[in-house]
C-alpha cells in the first residue's frame, strides 16, 4: 500500500509492506519444534530447543523449478520464516523508481538486519532480508524503514559505495508499553530529504510518566558539501569568523540573522542551517522547536 501525506507533490511517500508471509505456518515444521511453538503462542521470546531427537525429520525441499516465478514463495513458505514476496518487492522497486519519489518511508513489521540477540525460532529473522536490502539500495535514494518485532530500539544505517545516493535507515520502535519515537523529517523546497530528527519518549515504569529522551539527528545526505551553494558556504565562513572573534562557538538565531542580513546573502536561512547541520558543519540544538529557540554550535574545521 502506498500513500502520500500531505497530498500533493511536496508530500512524503509512505509505503506499507507485508513482511509476515510465512510466519507461524507451523504445519511443515518437525513435530518436536511445532509442538513447542504451538504451546508458546505468538511470542518473540527465545526458544530453548534443548537436544531433541530430530531423526527422521528432513529439511524443507528446495524449489522444484528454479526458473518458476513462484519458486521463491514456494520455498520460503516451506521454511516457515517471514519474508517479502517477489511480487511485492517488484512493485516496491517500481514505485521507488518513479522520478518524483526523492525518498521513501517504508513501514513493516520485521527487521531487515540481524538481531543483536540470537533467537532460535522460525520467525526471528526475515529470510530474504539481505536480498531486500540490496534491491532497496540499488534505487540510489534514501529509504527510511520503520519496523517493530525485535523492539530492541536500534537505529542502523546501511550504505553501498556503488550507489552513493542510496541509504537505508532502519529504525526500530520500542514495545508500546515502553514508549514511542517521534520522527521529524527535514526536506528542501525541491523535496530532497536532508535529515531526520529522532525524539524518543520512554515510559517511567515506576509512575507511568512519559519522559523525552536524548535526540538523535540522522543525516540522509550522501555528500553534504555537494548540496551547499556558494551563499551557504559564505554563511558558514562568516559564522566561523564570528565564533572565533567571540571565542565561543555557540550562536543564537538572532545573531545568525544579523550576520546573514549584513552580508546580504540571498538564501533561506533556515534551510541553509539545516544543510549545514546535515553536512556536519554545525550542530543545532532544539530542532523540534521554533527557529528562534535554536542554539547553533559551529563545529571546528
Amino acid at each position: 500500500m502506498h500513500f502520500r501525506l500531505p497530498t500533493g507533490s511536496a508530500g512524503a511517500n509512505f509505503i506499507l509492506v507485508n513482511t509476515a508471509i510465512g510466519s507461524w505456518e507451523l504445519q511443515n515444521l518437525p513435530a518436536f519444534l511445532r509442538d513447542r511453538l504451538e504451546a508458546l503462542g505468538p511470542s518473540t521470546e527465545p526458544v530453548d530447543l534443548g537436544s531433541p531427537d530430530t531423526s527422521g525429520h528432513s529439511p524443507a525441499t528446495p524449489p522444484s523449478d528454479p526458473d518458476k516465478e513462484a519458486s521463491d514463495d514456494e520455498y520460503y513458505g516451506q521454511m516457515d520464516t517471514p519474508y517479502i514476496s517477489r511480487e511485492m518487492l517488484a512493485g516496491l522497486q517500481e514505485l521507488l523508481q518513479q522520478p518524483d519519489m526523492r525518498y521513501g518511508i517504508m513501514i513493516g513489521h520485521h527487521n531487515l538486519l540481524p538481531q543483536k540477540t540470537p533467537r532460535i525460532t522460525p520467525y526471528a529473522e526475515m529470510l530474504n532480508s539481505g536480498f531486500v536490502r540490496t534491491q532497496l539500495l540499488q534505487g540510489n535514494k534514501p529509504i527510511v524503514y520503520l519496523h517493530g518485532h525485535i523492539h530492541a530500539d536500534p537505529v542502523e544505517i546501511v550504505n553501498d559505495p556503488r550507489f552513493p545516493d542510496g541509504k537505508l535507515i532502519c529504525i526500530s520502535a520500542p514495545e508500546i508499553q515502553s514508549g514511542f519515537n517521534e520522527l521529524v523529517f527535514f526536506t528542501t523546497d525541491q523535496g530532497e530529504l536532508v535529515g531526520i530528527r529522532l525524539i524518543p519518549y520512554r515510559t517511567n515504569v515506576a509512575d507511568g510518566t512519559v519522559m523525552e529522551g536524548e535526540h538523535c539527528f540522522i543525516s540522509t545526505m550522501s555528500n553534504g558539501k555537494a548540496f551547499l551553494n556558494n551563499d551557504t558556504f559564505d554563511l558558514m565562513r562568516r559564522l566561523r569568523d564570528h565564533a572565533t572573534r567571540r571565542g565561543n562557538g555557540l550562536l543564537f538565531w538572532d545573531e545568525i540573522t544579523e550576520i546573514a542580513a549584513s552580508a546580504e546573502l540571498g538564501l533561506d536561512l533556515e534551510d541553509s542551517l539545516l544543510m549545514l547541520q546535515a553536512a556536519r558543519f554545525v550542530e543545532i540544538d532544539g530542532l523540534t522547536k521554533a527557529n528562534s529557540a535554536w542554539r547553533i554550535k559551529v563545529r571546528d574545521e
